[in-house]
């Protein structure tokens, strides 16, 4: 049998055993004098068949497509204009040949056909009929939202677990996990008080990242560029999530996203993550960020501003750009990078050979000037829902 008939005939089937029930039922306690079982499993069918018929026009009219929409618009129209016809026809017409009298009138000799009177009793019976529908699309919905809730809520602990034993072992490889503790918590709250796609996002983001981060040890690990730059949006994002203060600039020249390169792990995260921790990161103290790439070269600028009070008051195991130059100058990689402070400014420069030359050109390397907040320009502009974080990565 094709799927969809089979599923008609189901729904119809069982919606005419259930109406036939509660007409049985209500002619055993209402009806003053008993009404042949018959004339009841006829209307019982017609029932079932408006039943289901508007519950499909509630269905298509509330599924959001303009296809079903239309549909559901149609059969609206179509039922609005055959019903008086059709039962018109089947009850004076078609069940009268059956033996089916639903209206015991019909039986006497100066009988009357009252079209008003037909007519109110139909559309007492379809408002009945839309009535139930309601009934069941609110159930629907209801059971619909538990089962997310639930679903939400035990994704939630799982989430919640794993982020407590990645905590424990970023902690225990001397990761400082501050911002990703901070986004967690924020996130699990916000989940709890109000379960939505944004925040499961965020949580299943976050596990990724700490999962990434977890890579990075201290010997010569390496990972493909747009790994790690898919990691900095994702990085990026979660401050955004975390504080709606943060602002950043971010101008990628030339389009280097998908580059095909090797990279030492966390070479581009690493400083972002400083930038996040001790930066300002506001409106007026952008943090910035400048990719471009000149010949064989690639040139990387973060720029953040910061208080140097509180910098100094965040704990800190001042590991992170040591380990990250031990690591490129142990690999001979043909990787420089320079971290550089003046007044409340901090940069961090990095240059990588993508050939296979070993010497530098200091006339093709460009010198932004950190204090100058239109020098990094801003192609990737702003996010459209700024914010900021400013208690992750390594002390600068």
């Amino acid at each position: 049998m094709n799927p969809i008939v089979r599923t008609i005939f189901r729904s119809n089937v069982g919606a005419f055993l259930i109406f036939a029930v509660i007409l049985c039922g209500a002619n055993w306690l209402l009806a003053k004098g008993s009404i042949p079982a018959k004339p009841i499993l006829f209307v019982a069918v017609l029932f079932a068949v408006y039943y289901n018929f508007v519950f499909k026009i509630a269905v298509y009219t509330l599924s959001g497509k303009r296809k079903k929409w239309i549909i559901a618009f149609c059969s609206l129209i179509l039922l609005v204009l055959t019903t008086d016809p059709i039962l018109g026809f089947l009850i004076y017409s078609f069940f009268p040949i059956l033996g089916v009298y639903l209206d015991q009138n019909m039986l006497m000799e100066n009988y009357m056909y009252d079209r008003i009177e037909f007519r109110r009793r139909w559309v007492s019976a379809l408002t009945f009929i839309i009535f139930l529908v309601g009934l069941r699309l609110v159930f629907r919905l209801y059971k619909s939202k538990m089962r997310e809730a639930n679903e939400s809520k035990q994704q939630t602990k799982r989430l919640e677990q794993e982020i407590t034993n990645l905590n424990r072992l970023l902690k225990a490889r001397n990761l400082n996990p501050h911002f990703m503790v901070n986004v967690s918590a924020i996130a699990l709250h916000r989940e709890r008080m109000r379960p939505n796609e944004e925040n499961m996002k965020m949580l299943t983001m976050l596990i990724a990242l700490m999962n990434y981060q977890l890579r990075m040890d201290n010997d010569q690990q390496t990972t493909h560029w747009q790994d790690e730059w898919e990691q900095v949006e994702n990085l990026l994002e979660m401050a955004c999530y975390k504080d709606q203060n943060f602002v950043y600039e971010w101008r990628d020249s030339n389009c280097l996203a998908d580059l095909d390169t090797v990279i030492p792990h966390g070479l581009l995260l690493m400083p972002l993550e400083n930038a996040l921790k001790y930066g300002k990161n506001t409106a007026k103290w952008p943090l910035r960020m400048v990719f471009r790439k000149s010949g064989d070269r690639i040139h990387i600028r973060y720029t953040n501003y910061f208080d140097p009070l509180k910098r100094d008051q965040i704990q800190s195991t001042h590991q992170g750009f040591p380990l990250m130059e031990a690591r490129l100058g142990g690999g001979a990689w043909p990787i420089t990078m320079l971290r550089q402070e003046e007044g409340d400014c901090f940069w961090v420069d990095i240059e990588i050979i993508c050939s296979t030359s070993t010497t530098y050109d200091d006339e093709e390397r460009k010198v932004y000037d950190p204090h100058d907040r239109r020098s990094a320009g801003i192609d990737r502009s702003y996010r459209d829902n700024p914010k900021t974080a400013s208690k992750c990565g390594r002390k600068n």
